[in-house]
């Protein structure tokens, strides 16, 4: 008796079930035409979609920009410089080749001594008091390349601590003429330099009229 009230329950609901499925058949083709009838949403174009995606995209910063300008022109002293092959040298800056300083020597000529030097000081110097410790030699240079040789040198010589050199500068025989053009030239330049003190015409056994023994100002120690 209980299993016939299950199987009756049972064709009650299978009953329900296929009425509700004929409902929804028949309203079917209804609401295929109501769709149909209701207008088509428009195409979003390109630029609509590429702004809508970029919404959720983070600009990048931008790192600092280096401007590149163009290297300016060097004075006209630097390109002549440049196009003889030359390096231009800072230690020549007031150094002429020329004015007369035959009342500047002493000892006939051989020697010279700065006005706040003691005055035996050239003489000490040819007697050997200083020691040299470097020497230039300038045999076969042409006048500007013997001045910024002979000016290089004592700027060097000075951020090295070395008070006395020796600067061998030649006797002339080999110049045109037989004049001893650099000799004189290395007289000029050196009496021109605030750091020479004092010079003299060398000793025969270091090279007598062909060189000169210098003495420099005691510097501070060498530059860093």
């Amino acid at each position: 008796m209980r299993g016939s009230k299950v199987g009756l329950a049972d064709l009650k609901r299978l009953k329900k079930d296929l009425q509700e499925e004929r409902e929804r058949a028949a309203l079917a083709p209804q609401r295929a035409a109501a769709a149909a009838a209701r207008p088509a949403s428009p195409p979003e174009d390109d630029l609509a979609a590429f702004k809508r995606s970029m919404k959720s995209v983070t600009p990048i910063r931008h790192a600092q920009r280096v401007e590149h300008k163009p290297a300016p022109e060097p004075a006209p002293a630097l390109r002549r410089a440049n196009a003889l092959g030359e390096t231009p040298n800072r230690a020549d800056a007031g150094v002429s080749d020329g004015g007369e300083i035959t009342h500047l020597l002493s000892e006939g000529g051989t020697a010279f001594v700065r006005g706040d030097v003691a005055p035996d000081t050239a003489r000490n110097l040819r007697r050997g008091q200083w020691r040299a410790g470097a020497e230039l030699d300038l045999h076969g240079l042409r006048v500007e390349q013997a001045r910024h040789a002979l000016l290089s040198f004592l700027d060097e010589c000075q951020e090295h601590g070395i008070r006395c050199v020796r600067i061998v500068h030649g006797k002339g025989y080999n110049s045109e003429g037989l004049e001893p053009v650099l000799k004189d030239k290395a007289r000029t330049w050196l009496v021109q330099k605030a750091e020479v003190m004092a010079f003299s015409e060398a000793p025969e056994r270091e090279g007598g009229a062909g060189a000169l023994l210098v003495l420099l100002r005691q510097s501070e120690g060498p530059r860093k």
